[in-house]
């Protein structure tokens, strides 16, 4: 990915990991990583790769061995494989991370404890990435996921992103009709948009299915970006759902 886009990408995914903390607001009427994968394609290009994720806080801890037992619970919670776990030290941060593999699906459990009144306060990342051809099992492994955090008592919103490619360099005009066929073919109405000379991402809103973040007080859960490719003849696309967490 070029690093001309560094600073939008990471003002997105701040945005996002805020934004994720937030309760889903009711239950899909449509599995949206599906309907995403299915406008993508519709509108030229070739779906690759799908990432879903949720990240929120799972409580407090006193000490580093507390966190790490707090996080050994998670990681068996999530039928996670514990043993595999690396545990890393960056200043006054405390990471617990496990990365594994299930049926061509990568999946990130990551327990971060960040000071906090003499303790640490402890935050979840769970991640399912995997080419298109897996989305079946990710949504598998998502809806074991959400039961096993709905039965600690907690409320996940996971964000779904899915990559994919057309086939030309498009300019940014070219990209925007994509982009907008998009929102048509899920009779999305368009809230904000950031475009530059090779990149252009549109943010919106489509009652195709109900959980949202709110931006600007207004309801938002469509992303949709594109950009053009520096090492082929492509142009990336990405669209996530409430909001693109992953880079493009």
């Amino acid at each position: 990915m070029r690093k001309a886009y560094g600073w939008v990408t990471l003002v997105l995914m701040a945005i996002g990991c805020l934004a994720l903390l937030l309760p889903a607001q009711a239950r899909q009427l449509q599995p949206a990583a599906a309907n995403l994968l299915e406008v993508m394609e519709d509108s030229g290009a070739k779906g690759l790769e799908v990432e879903v994720r949720t990240s929120l806080s799972i409580g407090q801890a006193s000490s580093p061995e507390e966190l790490g037992s707090l996080a050994n619970q998670w990681a068996n919670r999530l039928n996670t494989p514990a043993a595999h776990a690396v545990i890393t030290k960056k200043d006054d941060r405390y990471v617990y991370r496990i990365v594994s593999n299930y049926d061509d699906i990568r999946l990130l459990f990551q327990v971060t404890g960040l000071p906090k009144k003499g303790g640490y306060q402890a935050y979840l990342v769970f991640q399912m990435k995997g080419s298109t051809t897996t989305l079946p099992y990710i949504e598998k492994i998502q809806s074991t996921a959400a039961a096993a955090l709905k039965q600690a008592g907690l409320i996940p919103q996971f964000s779904t992103c899915i990559r994919g490619m057309y086939s030309d360099k498009m300019s940014v005009d070219q990209q925007e009709g994509k982009i907008l066929s998009i929102f048509r073919a899920l009779q999305a109405k368009e809230l904000e948009r950031l475009q530059d000379e090779s990149v252009v991402s549109i943010s919106g809103y489509t009652r195709a299915w109900e959980p949202f973040i709110a931006l600007n007080d207004q309801k938002m859960n469509l992303q949709v970006a594109t950009h053009r490719d520096t090492q082929s003849d492509g142009t990336w696309i990405t669209v996530g759902t409430p909001i693109i967490t992953a880079e493009y």
